[in-house]
């Protein structure tokens, strides 16, 4: 059995003022920090293969944190990336809901259809966020992974992984620095075991 941590990245400053950010470059702030730490801690006693990240700093300063007590060496991969939201990255959701009327609630409806302008489709994110996860699977065997990313390219793995359809991805909560578990039967089945847990973040 293969298992499978995701974990999206601790808080940022943009998060907090719910501000797009997607293929932009923001870090942490003093909460997202202290997220990846009570991260850290719950994984310091199981034992972990290996450590994937997106490279933008929020996910690769979160997975950094996860790796020290395991000297784990961690892996960057822009497969993990977050999707490029276009010209909505920088903006609020007013700012957004004034330029573009509407779009908000459709993209969380129908998120295969709506072509934000400029931006990547949710299906190319699928593509390569799958990419990365097929070419993992495909030579693991009862290995222990965890694997740092964001919530909308988190959300595209899950519905690749359990034959979810994509338009029913934001139906999979995604909080900042939660815990979200698949285990990977050797007959290749996927269960999800935990989403969106944060109860690590309580203490």
């Amino acid at each position: 059995m293969n298992i499978l941590y995701f974990v999206r990245h601790g808080e940022t400053s943009w998060n907090k003022s719910k501000i797009y950010q997607g293929s932009t470059d923001i870090p942490l702030n003093s909460t997202g920090l202290q997220q990846a730490k009570l991260v850290s801690s719950y994984f310091k006693d199981i034992s972990i293969d290996d450590i994937f990240t997106s490279p933008l700093k929020r996910a690769s300063v979160t997975a950094e944190i996860i790796a020290k007590p395991h000297c784990i060496s961690v892996k960057e991969n822009r497969n993990l990336m977050e999707m490029n939201f276009g010209q909505w990255e920088g903006k609020c959701l007013s700012e957004i809901n004034n330029d573009w009327p509407g779009m908000i609630e459709e993209m969380y409806i129908n998120p295969d259809k709506v072509k934000i302008p400029d931006s990547e489709s949710f299906q190319d994110v699928q593509k390569r966020t799958m990419r990365f996860i097929n070419d993992l699977l495909d030579k693991s065997l009862q290995k222990t992974y965890v694997i740092v990313s964001h919530g909308a390219a988190i959300r595209t793995m899950l519905c690749g992984l359990l034959d979810i359809p994509l338009e029913k991805g934001w139906w999979l909560g995604q909080s900042n620095a939660n815990i979200t578990c698949i285990y990977q039967l050797s007959s290749g089945r996927n269960i999800l075991h935990k989403l969106n847990s944060t109860i690590h973040l309580m203490k």
